[in-house]
């Protein structure tokens, strides 16, 4: 999540971000881009200094800086960096990668770590690419202070309109390795399919690599009375709230970090184990490559209520899958900054058959037969779920 790509709180949307109006399109003439916040081309963000009363001490160095900025790196960017794990899997992937005749492109550079780690295995040139000003601003003095600016160039500006063979030409040349973390809480939710896409076909070589190569998003059914008890309502002493149920969303996919706790460190049964649901190749896919919809039988393991979808995904270094980076709850237990900057996504499930004022839990029995079905926006960065007794 740097800033081709920024996380976002919001329920079954894109994470943090905008998607600008038609008139603005990439560099292959699709419409309605995704940008984050604090974007150059997302429009004028409030000053951090509009954000607190008068009265209240503002520190000098942020009065002018774009309020989301803030909002955004403070959110995630920290935890993002401090996620140790991450920062090995791009940095093995990067040394095996990387020649000194190479030329990496990063899309989203956000801190300019990646495109720091690439300088420092020896590239040739990197270009660091780079929508909100500030950030590359930022960058680059980060790079000035470990001595990398001489073999790292930024470009400001989003990768979608940054040429490499047409005026205005921004790109000196084309890539050998393209390197990015345009990841979001859902896999696709930053429109990575879309920006890594419109990269590979306009401003990489033939041949390049791409880290991360591919990933999948997985889906597991789980029971978790923890979830129940932040989402639903019963009784208080005798006094009967279901109703108040009609309200609960089982329509939206929300993010762990939105409800406010680990899901790593709550108490769930797994009633159907994982799936995939949607399986990428960033060498080959693109826009429209994903159904919009998609069904897959399942069957239950163990008999419960399935409380929700929990979705996480994998990311692979190389097309071979050498390394894996994955938000799953197991992976993220002892991974606190992975939690705070992913996490894992929910989506409550009511039983589909019982069409009443208040959802109904749908019970299962080890050995029922299930359909779950997955159903994606058009630009695959939204998804939603639904369970269906066969």
């Amino acid at each position: 999540m740097a800033s081709n790509d920024v996380e976002m709180g919001g329920q079954n949307t894109r994470d943090h971000g905008d998607v600008v109006d038609d008139e603005e399109m990439d560099g292959n003439g699709n419409e309605n881009v995704w940008l984050p916040p604090g974007a150059d081309r997302a429009g004028e963000s409030a000053p951090f200094s509009d954000m607190l009363e008068e009265h209240f001490w503002i520190p000098a160095r942020l009065e002018d800086k774009p309020a989301s900025l803030v909002e955004a790196v403070n959110d995630f960017h920290f935890a993002m960096i401090n996620d140790l794990d991450r920062n090995e899997f791009y940095n093995n992937a990067l040394a095996k990668a990387v020649t000194p005749e190479s030329t990496v492109l990063e899309i989203g550079t956000g801190s300019g770590l990646l495109a720091m780690m690439a300088a420092r295995n020896g590239a040739e040139h990197v270009y660091a690419i780079e929508a909100n000003r500030n950030l590359s601003e930022l960058a680059g003095s980060l790079m000035v202070a470990n001595g990398l600016d001489s073999k790292i160039m930024i470009i400001n500006e989003l990768s979608t309109h940054v040429h490499a063979d047409k005026e205005p030409h921004n790109l000196p040349k084309k890539g050998d390795v393209l390197v990015s973390e345009i990841l979001g809480t859902l896999m696709l939710g930053e429109s990575a399919l879309t920006f890594v896409a419109d990269c590979r076909d306009r401003l990489l070589k033939p041949d390049a690599q791409i880290i991360p190569a591919a990933g999948c998003q997985f889906v597991s059914l789980i029971e978790s009375e923890d979830i129940k008890s932040i989402t639903s309502v019963s009784n208080w002493n005798g006094i009967n709230l279901e109703g108040f149920d009609a309200l609960q969303d089982t329509a939206n996919v929300v993010f762990t970090k939105q409800y406010g706790f680990r899901l790593s460190t709550t108490n769930y049964k797994t009633i159907v184990p994982r799936i995939c649901v949607a399986e990428v190749d960033f060498y080959t896919d693109g826009p429209g490559s994903l159904p919009l919809e998609a069904r897959f039988p399942i069957e239950a393991q163990e008999s419960g209520v399935i409380h929700a979808a929990m979705c996480y995904w994998e990311v692979y270094s190389d097309r071979e899958r050498t390394t894996v980076m994955s938000t799953d709850p197991d992976a993220t237990r002892d991974n606190f900054p992975r939690d705070m900057q992913w996490g894992q996504a929910l989506q409550l499930i009511e039983d589909p058959t019982e069409d009443g004022t208040t959802p109904a839990p749908l019970r299962v029995e080890k050995g029922d037969k299930l359909e779950l079905v997955a159903r994606l926006s058009h630009d695959s960065a939204v998804m939603q779920f639904q369970v269906n007794r066969l």
